[in-house]
Order: C-alpha cells, then sequence, then structure tokens
C-alpha cells in the first residue's frame, strides 16, 4: 500500500506535541495495509533516546535512527516532524510536508487545528483516490546537516 515515514527529533518539542495525532493517525490507517515508520536523523541521536522517546509518547510504530541521513536526504527532509507518503515502491512520493497545520510557523500553535494534510492524504490513497494537496511546509525544528 504505502509507508508513512516521519522524521522526528526527541529534543523537538513540534515532534513531541504530534505523536498524539500520529497515534491517531496509525490506529486508523495500520489496519488499512499504511505502514509507519519513525525515523531520527542525528548523529547525537542514541538508540536509547528513540527508545525513551518511544515510551514517553507511547508511540505505538517502530522508531529507527537515519543517522547518516539516507532517507532524510533521499525525500530531501529538513524538517521535524516532517512526513513522506511513499507508494508501495517506496520511491514515489504521494504526499510530503505537514502532519497538519497545527503550527502557523515556529513558536506559534494554533489554537484550533483546521487542516489534516496527511490525514486527507492517507484517506484518499487507502481509497484509490489522487492526493489533492500532494506537498506542504513542515513547520518544526531543522535538521542538521
Amino acid at each position: 500500500m504505502a509507508t508513512v515515514y516521519i522524521f522526528l527529533a526527541e529534543t523537538c518539542p513540534i515532534s513531541q506535541q504530534a505523536t498524539l495525532a500520529l497515534r491517531n493517525l496509525y490506529t486508523t490507517y495500520a489496519s488499512r495495509g499504511v505502514q509507519f515508520v519513525g525515523l531520527f536523523p542525528d548523529q547525537q541521536t542514541a538508540a536509547a533516546d528513540i527508545a525513551a522517546f518511544g515510551r514517553t509518547f507511547k508511540v505505538p510504530f517502530p522508531l529507527k535512527l537515519d543517522s547518516k541521513k539516507h532517507l532524510a536526504r533521499r525525500f530531501q527532509a529538513s524538517i521535524t516532524p516532517e512526513v513522506v507518503v511513499a507508494a508501495a515502491d517506496g520511491r514515489t512520493v504521494l504526499y510530503q510536508g505537514r502532519i497538519d497545520n497545527s503550527y502557523e510557523r515556529l513558536g506559534q500553535r494554533r489554537t484550533v487545528v483546521t487542516q489534516h494534510e496527511l490525514r486527507d492524504a492517507l484517506a484518499a490513497i487507502t481509497t484509490g483516490k489522487p492526493v489533492a494537496k500532494a506537498r506542504t511546509e513542515a513547520v518544526g525544528c531543522f535538521i542538521a546537516e
């Protein structure tokens, strides 16, 4: 079906706050064949840090280190949290960007979330429809080079 790659950083507050929405999306779409993988593209992140992040934020999907940034570079991800929804071939990007519009800009969180781009993309993909908005700008912490 598709794989959702979520670029995260254990020290990024926006990554931490995104885990609730991600858990809900996982609950809805994993049973429909969508895979979720959390990726940590920071050389300073240790396996213990990733495990602690998973426990603290009750992340139900696999979390992996991308310390050499192979996937971050392949998908040109530059922010945490940033999501990439790849087709079954692992290369074709069906959607990339933010999870929703929780943040208008760095440090400015919305009181009401009005757009749910990742949810909308997954709803389209799982019903065989085209993704209406295939690219958005993620808001969060920069992935260091």
